[in-house]
């Protein structure tokens, strides 16, 4: 019975392993989303500008934004599946609220700062 569970465990190891490798490829698309939302949750003031621009185009999405951890991709797929319901509305807050733009000139991964491509 033992030897079950660790081959389960490792298949679960080797599956994460694979999910993690194909992110590395859309790592950047990712983490200007990551920073999207990162600004939206940053103020109570961004996130009531947020919530105006989405009455404003009539998006009728129930779900929040949230940010998710690099040890948990499954929450990277959820971001994502929420993020896309409010893709105008990132485009609005691009076009009315200064500082917006200057989230995407920094690339955060794992503490390390890069230029955005």
């Amino acid at each position: 019975m033992l030897n079950k569970h660790l081959h389960v465990r490792c298949c679960a190891h080797n599956v994460n392993l694979i999910v993690c490798d194909d992110l590395k490829e859309i790592n950047v698309s990712v983490i200007k989303i990551q920073n999207a939302i990162r600004f939206v949750r940053s103020s109570p003031s961004k996130q009531l500008a947020f919530t105006k621009c989405v009455e404003k185009l009539y998006i009728k999405c129930m779900k929040s934004l949230f940010l998710d951890f690099a040890t948990r991709w499954n929450l990277t797929y959820l971001i994502l599946e929420v993020a896309e319901n409010f893709d105008k509305v990132f485009v609005r807050l691009g076009e009315s609220e200064p500082g917006y733009m200057s989230y995407f000139l920094e690339v955060h991964s794992k503490g390390d700062k890069k230029r955005a491509t």
